[in-house]
């Protein structure tokens, strides 16, 4: 969620890593490859998306969709790396059991559809 809370997980983890190697005899390091603060994706694009994907949802099923749901991505997405270009927000599409960046991720057409008429509803908002 934040770069402290992430930072306590990294020396906690290292720290039992390390006692448990050491009570087996067992060298072990931990070496940082990659970091990258973490990112607040933009209120207002936020909002902008879920709106989107109200509409989206409203359009497809003809009915009141009811309260779409806003996650939170604890995932190293390219909004990290675009963030200090410009205001970043993020749409998901379900996968099936939760599971994605997996070879085991599995999308239903029916929601890729349903990202992609929340995308249009989203540009149709900015024309």
């Amino acid at each position: 969620m934040d770069d402290s809370g992430r930072e306590a997980i990294i020396y906690e983890f290292s720290n039992r890593l390390y006692h448990m190697c050491d009570r087996r005899s067992v060298f072990c390091n931990v070496e940082r490859k990659h970091d990258a603060n973490a990112v607040v994706c933009d209120p207002g694009l936020s909002t902008q998306l879920k709106s989107a994907s109200y509409t989206a949802l409203k359009r497809i099923t003809g009915e009141d969709p009811g309260d779409v749901p806003v996650l939170m991505s604890g995932a190293g997405h390219d909004a990290m790396a675009m963030s200090h270009l410009t205001k970043v927000g993020m749409l998901f599409v379900r996968c099936r059991g939760g599971i994605s960046h997996s070879p085991a991720e599995h999308v239903l057409d029916d929601d890729v559809w349903a990202a992609g008429m929340a995308v249009l509803a989203f540009f149709e908002t900015l024309l």
